[in-house]
């Protein structure tokens, strides 16, 4: 795990003072817990701050949070220290399951190669199955000499109680959107209205805004930028026609979105901050998400009442609900569709 100064969990590291401090503390008494749950949102620096921990508790040199500099910590840094184990979901599966558990118990039955401390990490911990948890629990309740565990979680209700009673918790704080407009403006030669736009669609992710923000890599092929504009412009088209080419045009865009299930989350997302920005528009104009489409919102404003603009909203936050309790996707956009124009009554452009 090298250290950057990317927007990567390390740098998110710098945002959880206090979280920081709690390990440094743990640290200094020497009184290392059988296992720590870190819980909160997805890269608020978990994963940076176990192997922080870590190089704290092995580091040759006693520093609270390791020096950077010795053997154990190079070791640490580099992911090729042989008794710091990270266990996570394998590719293309939904779960983590009894039979990863159990082999990595086999891999900490004997004594650690050379650590203090071994570090046993377990990412996405609440993706673990109730098998896979309950193999866990065992290993909690009786954990090898010199062994600690720590688990992520950004949904920690989905581990067992008795997973949870022999943790010691931790909760990461999330981004706030203007950190995240702020790094943006900072380090990247980005336009302040998209710094805005990104950052308040990001949900506190920084690597959600810098894909949003239209900073590509690789693994992120999509250009978001034009991606936001289509799928904006679209729904501003839908809005505006009349009643008979508003249900073609709503009826496609869901059959696009239930199509291309790898985009569908964030797609949906921006979805979600259109309506609200024709919600809040009336009241607060310069507080919208997407001030790149004032003009439109401006528009539409006037030709419809603010309670239309409550309902639309009220009605995507229901299709929301039913796409994560796995309802059919294209089913419920077309009826979330087919509703919305339903309730622009007689009005026709």
């Amino acid at each position: 795990m090298g250290i950057d100064q990317t927007m990567s969990d390390f740098d998110q590291i710098h945002y959880q003072t206090s979280e920081l401090q709690l390990l440094a503390r743990i640290i200094q008494t020497q009184k290392i817990p059988n296992a720590l749950l870190f819980c909160g949102r997805v890269n608020t620096g978990k994963k940076q701050a176990a192997f922080l921990f870590a190089k704290g508790c092995n580091c040759l040199e006693e520093k609270n949070l390791g020096c950077q500099s010795c053997d154990a910590c190079r070791k640490i840094d580099g992911l090729i220290h042989p008794d710091m184990l990270c266990l996570d979901l394998e590719k293309d599966k939904k779960n983590i399951s009894i039979a990863q558990i159990r082999q990595m118990g086999e891999n900490i039955r004997t004594k650690p190669n050379e650590a203090k401390f071994r570090m046993v990490l377990i990412l996405n911990s609440d993706k673990m199955n109730m098998q896979a948890q309950n193999a866990l629990l065992k290993m909690l309740e009786e954990p090898p000499g010199k062994t600690f565990f720590i688990l992520t979680a950004t949904d920690e209700s989905k581990l067992l109680p008795t997973i949870h009673s022999r943790c010691q918790s931790i909760r990461f704080k999330p981004l706030s959107e203007t950190d995240l407009e702020h790094y943006l403006k900072n380090n990247f030669n980005i336009d302040p209205v998209l710094c805005h736009i990104a950052s308040k669609i990001a949900g506190s992710d920084p690597e959600k805004a810098k894909m949003f923000a239209g900073i590509q890599n690789d693994a992120l092929p999509v250009d978001w930028i034009k991606k936001r504009r289509w799928l904006l412009a679209a729904l501003v088209s839908t809005v505006r026609s009349s009643r008979p080419q508003a249900v073609g045009k709503g009826l496609m865009l869901s059959a696009y979105l239930s199509g291309h299930p790898d985009l569908l989350d964030d797609s949906m997302v921006m979805i979600k901050t259109f309506f609200r920005d024709l919600m809040i528009f009336t009241f607060h104009p310069k507080k919208i998400v997407n001030l790149d489409f004032y003009d439109s919102f401006n528009d539409i404003s006037q030709k419809f009442s603010h309670p239309v603009f409550v309902k639309w909203n009220e009605e995507w936050m229901q299709a929301e609900n039913r796409v994560t309790s796995n309802s059919s996707v294209r089913l419920t956009l077309d009826r979330f569709f087919l509703k919305m124009i339903a309730s622009k009554g007689s009005f026709n452009i």
